[in-house]
């Protein structure tokens, strides 16, 4: 085994769901606090499911970079299978986060809206 190949897996499998949560993270951090039922003071419950989706993500692409990495060719194939496992990881768990976090959001928007006070239906 390479210990280069295994360093840069490694750091590529951990960059790739950060630099993906972090883009996700300011307007991720709105939505889930609009679906708390109780905001909690300084986001917290959004805070909660923001750091909880870094590490779903960064432990789901690192357990996929360990099982299929390719640690014993060149750097340039090992490179290679990182990055296109760092992408499925980051693909699969954004696609599980936002699939939850777009149920409650359809749920709300198929509610109807509530009439204004003072106005009559």
């Amino acid at each position: 085994m390479s210990e280069l190949n295994f360093a840069l897996t490694l750091v590529i499998a951990v960059l790739g769901p950060v630099v993906a949560i972090w883009y996700l993270q300011p307007i991720l951090l709105v939505v889930l606090d609009s679906l708390c039922m109780a905001p909690l003071p300084g986001r917290a419950g959004a805070q909660f499911w923001v750091r909880s989706a870094y590490v779903l993500a960064i432990a789901g692409t690192l357990v996929l970079a360990l099982t299929f990495g390719d640690f014993h060719g060149t750097l340039l194939d090992a490179i290679h299978r990182a990055l296109w496992l760092a992408a499925a990881g980051c693909f699969v768990s954004i696609a599980v986060i936002t699939r939850r976090v777009w149920a409650p959001v359809q749920q709300r928007l198929a509610r109807p809206a509530a009439p204004a006070a003072g106005t009559e239906v």
